[in-house]
């Protein structure tokens, strides 16, 4: 009865691993990208480049960059670096950060990302589309 439960198991554990689905994130650690950010309220227009990523944000008319760190393959961390347009005056914390998990990729080139702020409650999610 033994081998058979332990035969079991593995054949469990073996299927998972079979049938999970990688996510390859390589793909977006440089680029353009358009985020649908319901929290933001409209579409935010990201570039990341070398260790930086510059946010446009037409709904509050300001453009701001941030440094990133690669935690690991599909996960990051932004801290901001400097506000570059601010029409609205928002006020940005000096010392605000956002922590980013690619959750989930598709073939079309997009992602899904989870998100938490240092300036806000709880994680949201969001799709996430490479459009260079």
């Amino acid at each position: 009865m033994l081998p058979k439960v332990i035969i079991l198991i593995l054949f469990s554990c073996l299927t998972v691993t079979v049938f999970s689905q990688q996510v390859d994130c390589y793909a977006f650690k440089e680029g353009k990208f358009r985020i649908n950010d319901s929290r933001a309220g409209g579409v935010i227009i990201a570039e990341r480049k070398g260790g930086y990523q510059t946010e446009s944000m037409e709904v509050l008319k300001a453009v701001v960059r941030f440094k990133i760190n690669w935690q690991s393959d599909c996960s990051y961390t932004l801290t901001l670096d400097k506000v570059i347009r601010n029409e609205n005056k928002v006020p940005f914390p000096s010392d605000m950060m956002i922590t980013v998990k690619i959750v989930a990729s598709k073939s079309n080139g997009s992602y899904t990302q989870e998100a938490t702020s240092s300036v806000t409650n709880g994680s949201y999610r969001s799709e996430v589309t490479k459009i260079q």
